[in-house]
């Protein structure tokens, strides 16, 4: 059967349940909030009651369900399932308005009794420039705070008009990706290429590349090798052997396999299947980029980092025990899982809830602002008796630097370097630690007042000439907020007068790594994916 026939037969299939699971259930509110948010963190839910439906209006930021992220933009709404952990993080100031409405969902029917799989089919629901969204949201608000019946029957009422406007935004665009990615999940271990895909999306090959990276994040192809890879670690869990799970997940080459899973992992198969015995808690995020240096994928660790989502799509499926910004939450955690070591941060963490870590498992507390990042990656790798791999990884990285500085050009020898980064908040200074690839590996010069900034700065546009910059390296994130301050900061007499940009002396950085926050990811993994990203820049000038 071809792709596209089978695919067609799926879609039927899917969108009979829709039609059954909407025709037999009922919805109705339990209970309505509607809340003023001026803070940037926020923990929304430590297990929701029950399902609910949440509506951002203002600001932009990042929405963490049970550990998966979600970007949190004006006119969209997600919907969570009872029971999930649910928090929030703004990355513009201001102030948010947020509704919360809290659902009761039942059957019509004897035959459907279980309405999850229609909500997690409509866990995030983007209603672009749509007035109706929070029209109906504030409506439904009203009714419901004046506490009269009848006006909590038009609440009622209301609601299932804002459903109706949600299942209908669910068209034919986003479903065709939807449908296009459930092939992959369910085909796997077919040939599958892109052409196939957009075929079977009914787009042309560009726009169906496009507009699958728009929706998931990442690439057709990239999602399809996680899907891959997940299931050969499932498989490997079984025992089966490396030739039968290379052919059971897509891959006739045992060797293809392999280098496709290092790629992805960021190490063998075999020694995946070696590490996976061990379990090692990493308590904050930068202890897992020096536990992957060490070819260690944590058993429990913070999945909910804001910055950029590598080591969700990495690493998710590895990490048993999500642990979160709670101290009881990751305690309570730990004490279920418990593993053979934790790694923490000595300043991060009060005295007393080390103490009972302590009594959790043997543990390690890193002298983070001390003592430098190849100091924190030797002293893990002592406290878990890996000092040998430590010390090959740091041969390598110091291979490495040589090697980029060749490709340096000689004009930027001398000159005094200054790395930006804009944000929805603003033009934020790397100091000399937040730069050490740059300052201290690479030898470059810093800018004057550099530093003096021991991790990052914000600065305003005008405070940037004081700085004396020669040279500028600059990362401007992808929200349409950091690229209108941005367009901004380009028009301004003061950008326009600094001396590196006069000189044309500025240049654009893009990665992942430059959209880190460099004080969570002070970390040897973290550096060495920086440094290929600045040889493949200076390489390019």
């Amino acid at each position: 059967m071809g792709i596209k026939k089978m695919a067609q037969l799926q879609k039927n299939e899917g969108g009979e349940l829709s039609r059954e699971l909407l025709t037999s259930c009922w919805f109705r509110i339990v209970d309505c909030y509607r809340e003023l948010e001026g803070s940037s963190y926020r923990l929304t839910y430590e297990a929701s009651p029950g399902y609910a439906l949440i509506v951002s209006a203002k600001r932009h930021g990042i929405i963490t369900i049970d550990g998966m992220l979600y970007p949190q933009t004006p006119h969209a709404v997600y919907f969570v399932m009872p029971g999930q952990r649910v928090e929030t993080n703004y990355t513009s100031d201001g102030e948010q308005v947020l509704y919360r409405f809290h659902l009761e969902i039942g059957s019509l029917t004897n035959d459907v009794d279980q309405p999850s799989p229609m909500l997690l089919d409509l866990r995030q629901v983007n209603v672009a420039a749509d007035t109706l969204l929070l029209s109906y949201c504030e409506k439904i608000w009203d009714n419901w705070s004046t506490n009269d019946p009848a006006d909590r029957f038009a609440s009622q009422a209301g609601f299932q008009d804002l459903l109706h406007l949600l299942f209908k935004k669910q068209g034919q665009h986003e479903l065709a990706l939807n449908q296009a990615r459930n092939y992959m999940n369910n085909n796997y271990p077919e040939a599958i290429t892109v052409e196939d895909l957009s075929e079977l999306a009914g787009m042309s090959r560009y726009y169906f590349m496009r507009s699958f990276k728009e929706q998931f994040g990442q690439s057709a192809m990239d999602y399809l090798s996680e899907v891959r890879t997940n299931q050969a670690k499932r498989l490997m869990d079984e025992g089966q052997t490396l030739q039968k799970i290379a052919e059971k997940v897509g891959y006739m080459d045992r060797q293809y396999f392999s280098s496709q899973f290092k790629k992805h992992v960021g190490m063998s198969p075999s020694i995946y299947n070696q590490n996976r015995k061990s379990k090692i808690a990493a308590y904050s995020w930068p202890n897992i980029g020096h536990l992957l240096s060490l070819k260690i994928i944590p058993y429990a660790a913070p999945i909910d980092q804001t910055w950029t989502d590598e080591y969700r799509k990495k690493y998710r499926f590895d990490i048993k025990v999500p642990l979160s910004h709670d101290y009881e939450f990751n305690r309570e955690a730990l004490w279920r899982a418990r593993p053979d070591h934790i790694v923490a941060l000595e300043e991060m963490i009060p005295d007393v809830e080390k103490e009972k870590l302590r009594e959790i498992a043997p543990v390690i507390f890193l002298p983070w602002h001390r003592e430098s990042w190849r100091m924190h990656l030797l002293m893990t790798a002592q406290f878990l008796d890996r000092e040998k791999e430590a010390e090959k990884w740091l041969t390598r990285y110091d291979m490495k630097v040589e090697a980029v500085m060749e490709t340096i050009p000689a004009s930027f020898r001398q000159d005094r370097l200054l790395i930006l980064n804009i944000s929805p908040r603003g033009i934020k200074v790397w100091g000399k630690r937040a730069g050490t690839v740059l300052y201290d590996d690479l030898k470059f010069l810093c800018a004057t007042g550099v530093e003096q900034i021991e991790l990052t700065e914000y600065v305003e546009t005008a405070q940037l000439a004081a700085f004396d910059a020669d040279l500028i390296l600059i990362n401007v994130m992808s929200d349409w907020q950091s690229q209108m301050r941005w367009d901004q900061l380009q028009r301004s007499e003061q950008w326009q007068g600094l001396k590196a940009v006069r000189n044309h002396n500025v240049h654009y950085t893009a990665g992942h790594s430059w959209l880190a926050e460099p004080i969570m990811e002070y970390t040897a993994h973290r550096h060495h994916h920086l440094l290929e990203e600045l040889n493949q820049l200076f390489c390019a000038l």
